[in-house]
């Protein structure tokens, strides 16, 4: 039986050797320095996974796994890297749509966890993947058809920034607005939102738990964070605890949040039309200890939502 397949791109070929001894049981493990050989590899071969590291001497690593998308499309993709660069962080979201962000150095078990979920989760959905992509043009007039006008769900405190989408998209989106958590739970009950835009706080309270959430109960929602983003590490528990789809930077530019948008509802409607796709966004569960810690609006949040109970 065919191992899965897994490449490797880093410049110390000291890393390449431990990870290549970690997964050759495994998997069939690829290892290279040189980006145009790993892209050579991919178009070749079935590959499931691609892990890279950020920082080589010619390319970055967000671009090596941005042409990974462009070039095969259905392999995952995972950033290895030593360093917690903000703008690194927020390119493998938007340019290179990881499944995680791994800090050197790693735990082999930790590690050998996410690859081999990867690995799983590529195999699972390698063909329906393709065979929606292949028909994603159809599939996609077809459930705008269904769906009717497209809703969006703003989870901001600035009325303004809401006003202003409004305005902006009224011809193309349905805008809901919530400015707080009791609002945001009411209007996820009563209708059925394909992206939600929101900051990392709300009422200079952090929701990013919400957002962790909310993609673990509901993987087809896409989520686009408008924030000013300062912290790398926030960034990262964002994609690999949230998996957001975008990381959008204030103050808004519509002509950006618009493509984002349209890219977003698409994505949105194909794991609709296929939900075994939503597996390749797959998110941990957020730990008990971590839940403890939650501000009692955020409990009621997830209490009248998602109908969780916190022992006291």
């Amino acid at each position: 039986m065919q191992k899965p397949r897994i490449a490797f791109i880093d410049d110390e070929p000291r890393i390449l050797r431990s990870l290549k001894m970690h997964f050759r049981q495994s998997h069939d493990v690829f290892t290279t320095t040189d980006a145009n050989e790993l892209m050579k590899y991919v178009s070749e071969h079935d590959v499931q996974v691609v892990i890279s590291d950020q920082r080589m001497p010619d390319k970055q690593g967000t671009e090596v796994l941005r042409e990974v998308k462009e070039a095969s499309p259905n392999t995952i993709r995972i950033l290895l890297t030593g360093y917690a660069d903000l703008n690194a962080v927020i390119d493998s979201v938007n340019e290179g749509e990881i499944y995680r962000y791994i800090t050197k150095p790693w735990q082999n078990d930790e590690l050998k966890k996410v690859v081999n979920k990867a690995t799983e989760i590529a195999q699972q959905t390698q063909d329906i993947a393709q065979d929606t992509s292949q028909a994603h043009d159809t599939e996609n007039h077809a459930a705008t058809s269904i769906s009717g006008k497209r809703n969006i769900l703003v989870l901001d405190d600035d009325e303004e920034v809401y006003q202003q989408m409004k305005s902006y998209f009224k011809n193309t989106y349905s805008v809901s607005w919530a400015n707080n958590l009791e609002q945001a739970a009411k209007l996820l009950q009563k209708k059925s939102f394909g992206v939600t835009i929101t900051d990392a706080t709300l009422n200079q309270e952090n929701i990013t738990p919400i957002v962790y959430a909310l993609k673990n109960i509901q993987p087809n929602l896409m989520v686009l964070m408008l924030t000013e983003f300062k912290d790398a590490h926030m960034v990262i528990d964002l994609i690999n605890k949230g998996q957001v789809y975008r990381c959008l930077p204030r103050p808004t530019n519509f002509s950006i949040m618009s493509i984002s948008l349209d890219r977003a509802f698409q994505h949105h409607e194909r794991l609709v039309q296929q939900p075994i796709l939503a597996a390749r966004h797959h998110v941990e569960e957020v730990p008990e200890t971590e839940a403890s810690l939650f501000s009692d609006r955020l409990k009621g949040f997830f209490t009248k939502f998602i109908g969780w109970r916190f022992s006291r």
